[in-house]
């Protein structure tokens, strides 16, 4: 087999992999919701756990296997990348599906958290290393912020809600098994294909992840905030970006690398961070004046992903 029909097969396996993520999440969104409210969780509380945990599993599981697989880059830079996308061109897509009025909640407590939380990461890998310690606080912070939103969902409060189907308790573990199993498989494969298509072709497994599979990754999140701004619920369709942003980097990240002593990290992802940072400001300077967004504000985001993906690609 030729070198280029390697690759070809290669990147056809990539989109099946990604194909598959969407299918699995919807499985096991499915599967662990009804799971959850078999044991009597609180309906409020699944919403609020579900909505991060499975729509943010095929970036998990990138990053787990990324770990496991010895390639690291590409664990960190799907999910810095992917939350670039989430914060910018996914809230741009749905503003422009439909106009989008705010709950005061999604800069209160997501909005501020988030811009903690990628201060910290900045803080963390602008020396050149991601260090056991500093996941195992990235973690901790997650922790933090779930007890906050768990205690807001007993309230009453708002809590960014995942829509999904109950299904019998046989079927539930089924789906969940499923779902685990079969995203697990597909990330790990799609982790082994992406190293092959990026030695193949000579491209940095930084910049494939950062662009490429962060994208393909964020997917499920896109439809699940898309389908929000479609029925009106413009509070959902940002809360869930950046919800799923916050779980990605804490749990994601911090996770699989509190068992690394110490993981290098280069150029484009340092880059990428300090992105998502301006990235994260300018979403914040939108929200904080104008509560009702709709495409004006969708342009600016789009903007400041088009103008990323220029800047990293460039360096």
């Amino acid at each position: 087999m030729s070198q280029e029909s390697g690759v070809a097969i290669a990147v056809l396996v990539l989109i099946g992999c990604f194909v598959a993520f969407f299918y699995l999440t919807r499985l096991f969104v499915s599967g662990l919701g009804s799971l959850a409210k078999r044991f009597n969780v609180p309906e409020s509380v699944v919403g609020a756990s579900v909505a991060a945990m499975v729509s943010s599993a095929p970036e998990m599981g990138t990053s787990i296997f990324s770990v496991v697989e010895g390639h690291p880059d590409i664990g960190i830079g799907t999910i810095i990348g992917s939350a670039i996308f989430n914060i910018s061109l996914l809230i741009a897509i749905s503003l422009w599906v439909k106009k989008c009025v705010l709950d005061e909640k999604v800069l209160k407590r997501d909005g501020l958290y988030y811009l903690l939380v990628v201060a910290v990461t900045i803080a963390a890998i602008m020396d050149g290393v991601l260090t056991r310690w500093e996941a195992l606080t990235w973690f901790l912070l997650y922790v933090v912020y779930f007890i906050w939103l768990f205690k807001d969902a007993i309230a009453g409060k708002f809590v960014p809600k995942e829509e999904f189907k109950y299904v019998p308790t046989s079927r539930a573990i089924a789906y969940t098994c499923i779902g685990i199993v079969g995203i697990a498989l597909s990330a790990d494969i799609m982790v082994n294909s992406a190293v092959f298509v990026t030695g193949s072709l000579g491209l940095s497994e930084a910049l494939f992840s950062l662009i490429i599979i962060a994208i393909a990754t964020s997917i499920p999140d896109l439809f699940v905030s898309v389908e929000a701004a479609r029925n009106g619920m413009g509070s959902l369709a940002v809360s869930n970006a950046v919800g799923s942003n916050i779980f990605d980097i804490l749990v994601g990240i911090g996770l699989p690398f509190s068992f690394v002593a110490a993981t290098p990290v280069y150029g484009n992802i340092g880059l990428s961070a300090i992105y998502l940072l301006v990235s994260v400001f300018v979403f914040l300077g939108i929200i904080m004046f104008r509560k009702s967004l709709g495409k004006k504000e969708a342009c600016v985001l789009a903007a400041v992903y088009l103008s990323y993906l220029f800047i990293v690609i460039l360096c």
